[in-house]
């Protein structure tokens, strides 16, 4: 009879150095075997972030990070709003058009307080504009230059129309199109744009060449930054809130009668600030913003703010979007190459939260783009523990073998 051979028992010091000695997959066979899964992760979180699917989380982390980003120092920006009662009493109830002769005794009563910028957020394309006379010893003023129609494709360009009744093909250089771009499905009003691709080419936004006439200007030693033109979406900065915190807002009955004052002109409110004119009579220019409703002017305020701020937050491009996505997918299989499963994994979650914290302020100037960033980090460390689990069932399965 043959005698069967024990198995030799290994002990744990071997068993641990064997282990330890065990060669791993190389680092670049793991990035191959994963690179194809790390292009289609990619891709499959941009279309993601374009169908708005991540949009609501980054939305909400967007407004809460606005509501805590509210500015120390006093606004720029001073908004002249026309009441509801200012309509009745100074415009005598009268629009389309709002009746020029009172707006010019409201233009008149602000320019007395010396502002360094005037913008006018009113349509005056209308003919009863033509003789509107603009006075030599006004500051500045930017005009609201209204469009035909507003597309409803995307694709076609806005007609602009001309300013004060076309009076004078000169005064449409200084004005500029109050246009905003809301979102597609909640159609609230996130975006703007420097310049605006019309029928005449490309024309400034009402906010952007209120800021250019403000930065050709010398006011109040204030330096602005410097900003350049593009036609690219940006978001506003809804900083100050609902309440406009920190920035005046006076009546267009209160002006005319602080014009009055001899020492209108020595005045702390207006003097050297950038004034926006609008109104909120009727109630029909309003929209929806992340802090509730907001007047037309008022939104148009937070967007010059937004500019005074070093600008609105711009969207980077899918080279940038996938090359750092590419760079958080390899960084994480690195973390899973060099330490075992168990610490790599535990080390996963400080480090998906950092990566897509730090990736999102870099890319946006904003931390409210995390979910874009970390949607894909979730994906490789999945992708990783399912290739953990298909090793082990190997082994399981192999040793069942053996048995048998």
């Amino acid at each position: 009879m043959r005698r069967k051979k024990k198995n030799k028992k290994i002990p744990r010091s071997k068993k641990k150095k064997i282990a330890k000695a065990a060669p791993s997959v190389p680092f670049w066979k793991r990035l191959l075997k994963s690179f194809l899964f790390l292009i289609l992760a990619g891709l499959f979180t941009i279309v993601l972030n374009r169908a708005g699917l991540l949009s609501q989380l980054e939305t909400t982390f967007l407004d809460a990070q606005m509501r805590l980003d509210v500015p120390d120092e006093e606004s720029q920006v001073v908004i002249i709003d026309i009441t509801q009662n200012d309509f009745e009493q100074i415009f005598q109830g009268q629009t389309r058009p709002l009746k020029p002769d009172a707006l010019r005794t409201l233009i008149s009563a602000v320019a007395k307080g010396q502002p360094c910028v005037i913008g006018v957020d009113i349509d005056t394309h209308f003919t009863q504009f033509k003789d509107f006379k603009v006075a030599d010893d006004w500051p500045p003023i930017v005009w609201s230059r209204e469009v035909a129609e507003i597309p409803a494709d995307v694709n076609q360009k806005p007609v602009p129309l001309d300013v004060l009744g076309g009076q004078d093909p000169a005064l449409n250089e200084k004005s500029g199109l109050p246009l905003l771009i809301d979102d597609a499905g909640s159609k609230t009003t996130r975006r703007y744009m420097r310049l605006i691709e019309t029928t005449l080419g490309k024309q400034p936004s009402f906010p952007w060449a209120v800021y250019r006439e403000r930065q050709s200007r010398n006011c109040g030693g204030v330096t602005l930054p410097v900003l350049t033109e593009s036609t690219d979406p940006l978001l506003i900065r809804y900083s100050r809130g609902a309440e406009g915190v920190g920035r005046t807002k006076i009546t267009a009955s209160n002006v005319i009668s602080f014009a009055e004052d001899p020492n209108w002109q020595n005045n702390e409110l207006v003097k050297d600030k950038i004034v926006l004119i609008g109104g909120s009579y009727l109630g029909e220019d309003r929209h929806d913003t992340p802090f509730g409703m907001m007047t037309g002017v008022e939104v148009m305020a937070n967007v010059v703010e937004s500019e005074l701020r070093g600008g609105g937050i711009k969207p980077p491009n899918n080279l940038t979007l996938g090359l750092l996505l590419l760079f958080d997918g390899i960084l994480l299989i690195a973390l899973f190459q060099f330490l075992p499963f168990r610490r790599a994994l535990l080390f996963s979650i400080p480090a998906i939260i950092v990566l897509s914290l730090t990736c999102s302020f870099l890319t946006y100037h904003s931390f409210s783009r995390w979910a874009f960033f970390a949607s894909m980090m979730i994906g490789v460390t999945l992708a990783e523990l399912l290739d953990m689990v298909k090793d082990v069932y190997k082994d399981w399965i192999k040793q069942l073998r053996g048995q048998s």
